[in-house]
């Protein structure tokens, strides 16, 4: 961030999320099949997947057929990794994409996922596949990065998108 000061853009995002509850409140969003507060969104969307985390790559392949594997295999080859790129993966909580992208010549992967538990499932995934140093597993809310500007060179999500509110 040239100029500015993280103290001030933490100050300035503090500021914007204030603005957005006063602007959300009353506001409804969807949730599964049902409308929900909007502010209440983010809390329970982290606790369906605290449920779910030891089942979700399985869940995934029951509810897709499969097919998620050749939808991000698709996408780690549209990405074509290289040792230089840096990815963000948001709301990648158990790995997968962070795996193939290290597996194609990625180096530099930052998982961000809100819930913890997702985390740990991944964090375990990559010691069972013997990956000691590589990804950074960061607790991080996809609204409100917790990233500085420009520091990345590609952005990617999969399923995170449906549970993002704003």
């Amino acid at each position: 961030l040239s100029g500015t000061s993280s103290a001030m853009v933490r100050s300035m995002s503090q500021e914007k999320n204030s603005n957005r509850a006063a602007a959300t409140a009353g506001a409804k969003t969807h949730f599964g099949y049902h409308d929900v507060d909007v502010n209440d969104k983010t809390a329970m969307v982290r606790n369906v997947f605290d449920s779910v985390a030891p089942r979700y790559d399985l869940m995934n392949d029951l509810m897709s057929g499969g097919i998620h594997r050749l939808w991000k295999a698709t996408l780690i080859k549209r990405i074509n990794p290289g040792p230089a790129m840096k990815l963000l993966d948001v709301g990648g909580g158990t790995g997968d994409i962070a795996f193939k992208f290290l597996a194609k010549g990625g180096q530099d992967v930052i998982i961000c996922d809100i819930n913890e538990e997702m985390l740990k499932v991944g964090r375990d995934r990559a010691l069972d596949r013997a990956i000691i140093a590589g990804p950074k597993w960061v607790r991080g809310n996809a609204e409100q990065l917790p990233l500085e500007d420009s520091s990345i060179d590609t952005y990617v999500t999969a399923f995170c998108l449906r549970n993002v509110t704003h």
